[in-house]
């Protein structure tokens, strides 16, 4: 996209911050309203774009329309197109390969005649809270690993929408980190089990077993490691005195005292008694899971 001195008032002073990732760019602006346009690329650009604010003009191949928060659509930048982008305007584009999802010029044209896909359950369960999840840092470090995740998302979105079946192995990556997300959300929860992740994926156990087998940590495990991360930074908090020890294990989703003791000894190779003594150590053992639990 460019800004120009015909299209762009002198007092234009961008804030944008444009991250760019393994096939993605994240996007946001806050600035004072301006026109933006692009003329089109000579080479095929398709983009995922999910609008967190309102675009009060969008132009896209001759087509004008005004655009509400939160809608998502498929655009083909190699066609000129313009923007109006009001103050504060924000957005989440994600660069897609037709040809590494096998995607033809047909399924392309349907892809891009669908005018909302917010309500998608990948995009909105999966895609879009990952994207946001991902801080800068993470995504400069993890390029070679979030690449084929970002690509595994997509080939899941795309083969839903077009109602086309994928191959197994191509929506792993997808998949794991789906049931990563459930497992995020819900390990306070004592009642969490390998048996509710079995439930929420529609996997057998076997074939879970399977899915996670190239992991570091299997679904079951996952879950202890992510209590005991709760677990250590309760522990560190400068209030932790005030809790006794069963109710931190509660708040941190083990059924037990002596689960937590375990799972503490498991990941830290640490007592309870060592960890609560040495802060320094705890804090460098919690860096260490935090980094072994993330996406």
């Amino acid at each position: 996209m460019e800004k120009t001195g015909k299209l762009v008032g002198t007092s234009f002073n961008p804030t944008a911050v444009s991250l760019d990732g393994p096939g993605f760019s994240l996007v946001d602006v806050t600035n004072e309203p301006a026109n933006c346009f692009w003329n089109g690329q000579t080479l095929p650009s398709d983009w995922l774009i999910y609008f967190r604010t309102a675009c009060n003009k969008f132009s896209f191949s001759g087509r004008s329309e005004s655009v509400s928060p939160g809608t998502v659509r498929f655009f083909d930048l190699s066609l000129p197109g313009n923007f109006h982008a009001p103050a504060g305007f924000s957005a989440v584009r994600v660069h897609f390969d037709p040809d590494l999802l096998g995607l033809d010029e047909k399924a392309m044209k349907r892809l891009k005649g669908l005018a909302d896909i917010r309500e998608n359950p990948i995009l909105r369960g999966l895609i879009l809270p990952a994207l946001s999840g991902w801080q800068g840092s993470v995504i400069a470090k993890e390029i070679q690993h979030l690449q084929p995740v970002v690509r595994s998302m997509m080939l899941a979105l795309v083969s839903s929408l077009l109602e086309a079946r994928a191959d197994p192995d191509d929506l792993r990556l997808a998949r794991i980190a789906s049931i990563k997300k459930f497992v995020r959300k819900n390990f306070r929860n004592p009642a969490l089990t390998v048996d509710e992740v079995v439930a929420y994926s529609f996997l057998s156990r076997r074939a879970l077993y399977y899915l996670f087998d190239d992991e570091s940590l299997q679904v079951s495990g996952h879950i202890r490691a992510l209590r005991t991360l709760e677990a250590i930074e309760l522990l560190a908090e400068a209030t932790a005195w005030r809790r006794s020890l069963t109710d931190i294990a509660g708040a941190s989703g083990f059924t037990s005292l002596p689960a937590m003791r375990r799972a503490v000894k498991e990941f830290t190779g640490l007592s309870l008694r060592d960890a609560q003594e040495s802060p320094v150590l705890l804090r460098t053992r919690a860096d260490e899971l935090r980094k072994q639990t993330e996406l």
